[in-house]
């Protein structure tokens, strides 16, 4: 029997696996690879080349895998231009409605304290839409 993962690893995992998820949910299939916009300056790259970025800080447990949080965005906009907030919120609004931007910041200072469980579905509900992704190449 293998050893036991804690949260802190668990975590890590479901971090990984929902990000290459949310790459595939925002991407197309095209000649044989992967391609997103990003979502706050609209450059297409393969989604190898893409990060998951989060509108409201990943710290924040309650939104960390909440999907309309979450969505590709380009190392430049994430990384070198503190998420580009503005025009996140914009994009966030145009995507999946409008408020949403605004109902997502409303969240941010909720806790929420991951279970090994819950960790654990994140991680299996991520490899089986990956998998659909690859299966159906859309």
């Amino acid at each position: 029997m293998g050893k036991v993962k804690g949260v802190a690893q668990l975590r890590q995992e479901a971090d990984k696996w929902f990000s290459k998820y949310v790459r595939y949910r925002d991407s197309i299939y095209r000649d044989g690879e992967r391609y997103a916009d990003c979502i706050t300056c609209g450059v297409e790259k393969n989604i190898k080349q893409l990060q998951a970025g989060h509108f409201v800080s990943r710290r924040v447990n309650k939104l960390r895998f909440e999907e309309t949080n979450v969505n590709a965005q380009c190392t430049g906009c994430n990384m070198f231009k503190q998420g580009e907030q503005y025009l996140y919120a914009k994009a966030l609004d145009y995507k999946y409605g409008e408020g949403t931007a605004e109902n997502l910041m409303s969240q941010r200072h909720l806790t929420h304290k991951f279970t090994n469980d819950e960790l654990q579905q994140i991680i299996d509900d991520s490899k089986t839409q990956i998998k659909w992704y690859e299966d159906n190449k859309v």
